[in-house]
């Protein structure tokens, strides 16, 4: 789907590009054959015919770019309808970061780690489809978990019981779409990493007033206003609150000095 939709825009850039070339060249013809009309009957006449064929190109390049136009919406839909598709086969999928790789690594080892590190006792083995690593291995770094559920259940239990993994060094997350893994990094560049975070497939974020928005596309992201955090007065130094308002204290010792 990324090729077609990379060839969709190759081709309507090039359109567009090779459009707007010969509208240049028409236009320089025109403007030459106005110019010498007056001075010779031939050019006078190809004057007049490079007139209707401006208008006649006109009209072809705003059809072509109206199904262009036309063609990249519904692809658009199509992309969507694809990355909907592809999330929902998702939806028995967790990724676990930070589990240190071992060469009897297994899915009753696994299995026994997250009961233990997220207190849910009946997760077993039997809970798991199926567990494998991602990725090439590259230096010291962990690769990510890809755990397959047996239902959807116990991985909403599991994904509900992530919070047991604070401090630990280890974290879970949804097993995003490329589509959707690019956009919750956006948020989270532009609303930070505590305001931003997935459920189900979907990506939510707190914007202004902590309103929670569900975001969708890139014009979410550009459309909610970044959540102004409000200000706290114990967090001020001292020093600086009592540049601006000083205690009496402050005052008093200032005038004995």
């Amino acid at each position: 789907m990324e090729e077609l939709r990379r060839t969709m825009l190759d081709v309507s850039e090039m359109v567009s590009l090779k459009m707007e070339e010969f509208h240049q060249r028409l236009q320089n013809v025109s403007n030459a054959s106005a110019t010498a009309g007056s001075e010779s009957t031939t050019a006078g006449s190809c004057a007049m015919e490079t007139c209707p064929l401006a208008r006649e190109f006109e009209v072809f390049r705003s059809s072509v770019l109206f199904c262009l136009e036309n063609l990249q919406a519904q692809m658009q839909i199509l992309f969507k309808m694809h990355d909907e598709q592809e999330m929902r086969s998702r939806r028995k999928f967790l990724l676990l970061h930070g589990v240190n790789e071992t060469k009897d690594e297994s899915s009753a080892s696994v299995t026994k780690m997250m009961s233990v590190l997220l207190k849910l006792p009946d997760v077993n083995e039997d809970c798991l489809s199926r567990c494998s690593r991602m990725g090439v291995k590259r230096g010291n770094k962990p690769r990510p978990l890809l755990v397959k559920f047996h239902d959807v259940e116990i991985k909403d239990k599991i994904w509900m019981a992530k919070t047991n993994l604070k401090g630990t060094g280890i974290t879970l997350s949804e097993f995003l779409t490329k589509t959707r893994h690019k956009l919750f990094m956006a948020a989270r560049s532009r609303f930070g990493v505590s305001n931003c975070w997935t459920r189900g497939g979907s990506i939510y974020a707190y914007g202004e007033n902590r309103e929670r928005r569900r975001i969708t596309s890139m014009k979410d992201i550009d459309v909610i206003p970044e959540s102004v955090p409000p200000v706290v007065l114990d967090s001020v130094p001292s020093s600086g609150r009592n540049a601006r308002n000083p205690t009496k204290k402050a005052q008093a010792k200032s005038q004995m000095t």
